[in-house]
């Protein structure tokens, strides 16, 4: 984005003048480029604090698949019926737009406007979990409102279980392990931090894997988490030597470039349903393992 700073924008921060300059632009993409330093006022780099003058030529470089245009409400759709919704969600799409989740181009938008061209209500759809924004693979959506509350029991109980596939550097020593650690979110940099012994406001984490294929310079693992916290995989991984490819955040920037990985190598593989309770609104789903196959 290339824009000149209006009379009516001067003394607001880059991030309110981003904000309404990039009309259209998804929300996640904003805070992205912002938070890794991808403005520049007058050609100098600047974060989102600081204050822009009338006049002032500003550019941001957004995420290429926040630009990238997309048919709206294409998704990939793995199982559907009168209840819920699977869909495989691409590499570089939000669950939803945190800021306003009826706008944007989102799986969430994506699945209303499938349900819609069906001829189907979407007043009560909704996600039953999250995906990282760099995260591909399933994702699960209820239609009414006892499928969603069914959901976020079985998923707090795990019975339904996610199983993901991911690419790392390196191998570790062990061919499966169940990994236990703390993680610490910091809201203000958007990111964790993980320790092996506990510290004030951490939480526990179990995260367990198994080496699929080895390699000296990369590894494909299958991992489930046992424990579901913000980027726990990515984090988990870093802290015991490898980090999952194509992550700057937590892993090898310099590897990553070398190897041409400008994405996360993480899918959600399997979903698994395991519901014996026949009164529950999705036990006719018990036993049922639905796959989207890993694309790397």
């Amino acid at each position: 984005m290339r824009a000149v700073v209006p009379p009516e924008m001067d003394g607001q921060s880059v991030r309110q003048a981003v904000e309404r300059l990039a009309e259209g632009v998804p929300r996640w993409a904003v805070r992205q480029a912002l938070r890794e330093k991808q403005a520049r006022l007058d050609g100098v780099r600047v974060g989102g604090e600081a204050r822009v003058c009338a006049g002032q030529e500003l550019r941001v470089y957004f995420p290429k698949e926040a630009l990238s245009p997309r048919a709206p409400g294409e998704i990939d759709v793995v199982y559907e019926d009168a209840h819920v919704l699977l869909v495989a969600k691409p590499q570089g799409l939000p669950a939803q737009d945190e800021g306003d989740p009826a706008r944007g181009d989102t799986a969430l938008t994506r699945a209303r406007v499938h349900i819609s061209r069906s001829g189907g209500k979407t007043d009560h759809v909704l996600l039953c979990h999250r995906l990282d924004v760099q995260t591909g693979g399933l994702l699960l959506l209820a239609k009414d409102e006892a499928a969603y509350e069914a959901a976020l029991r079985a998923f707090e109980a795990r019975a339904v279980r996610k199983r993901y596939q991911c690419l790392v550097k390196g191998c570790p020593a062990l061919a499966r392990a169940t990994l236990r650690a703390y993680l610490r979110k910091d809201e203000e940099l958007s990111r964790v931090s993980v320790t092996d012994a506990p510290k004030p406001g951490a939480r526990e984490i179990v995260t367990a894997y198994e080496v699929m294929e080895a390699g000296e310079e990369r590894s494909r693992l299958a991992v489930d988490l046992i424990t579901g916290r913000t980027h726990q995989i990515r984090a988990h991984l870093a802290h015991i030597g490898h980090p999952v490819l194509g992550d700057d955040k937590y892993g090898d920037r310099a590897l990553n470039r070398r190897l041409g990985l400008r994405r996360q190598q993480l899918w959600s593989w399997l979903m698994t349903f395991d519901i014996p309770d026949q009164s529950d609104a999705l036990a006719y789903l018990n036993g049922r393992v639905f796959e989207a196959p890993c694309p790397f």
